[in-house]
């Protein structure tokens, strides 16, 4: 039962990334632009982003070396992403790519930090 928690967290994360960034991946690339009834969505998202986030970074016992560092440069990216989602407007393509730039970075800076975790 110990195990539950961080497991529903963890689900959680991921979960919530995937809808926020699925969403606004295929607004950009399919649809060409964000349907305005995917912002409760989007927040919900980031609402579930935040919380398990915030639970999983302080439930972890130690951290490599520089792992502050990279950590802090996914945050920033999570940040535009989320001013990008609360003050988007219709027909502003060029920020859903932005977007797009800044999930596609933040993955990959989740896997190096995953890496460094279990190194």
């Amino acid at each position: 039962m110990s195990l539950a928690l961080p497991l529903a967290m963890r689900w959680l994360h991921i979960a919530s990334v995937v809808v926020l960034l699925g969403g606004v991946f295929y607004a950009r690339m399919v649809v060409g632009d964000l349907v305005m009834s995917f912002k409760p969505v989007a927040y919900g998202a980031m609402g579930g982003i935040l919380v398990s986030g915030l639970y999983n970074f302080l439930s972890k016992s130690s951290f490599p070396p520089h792992y502050q560092m990279w950590f802090g440069i996914k945050i920033l990216f999570a940040l535009h992403i989320f001013a990008v989602m609360i003050l988007y407007r219709e027909g502003k393509r060029r920020s859903l790519t932005g977007v797009v730039i800044s999930g596609a970075l933040i993955l990959c800076i989740s896997a190096y930090l995953r890496w460094m975790s279990l190194k």
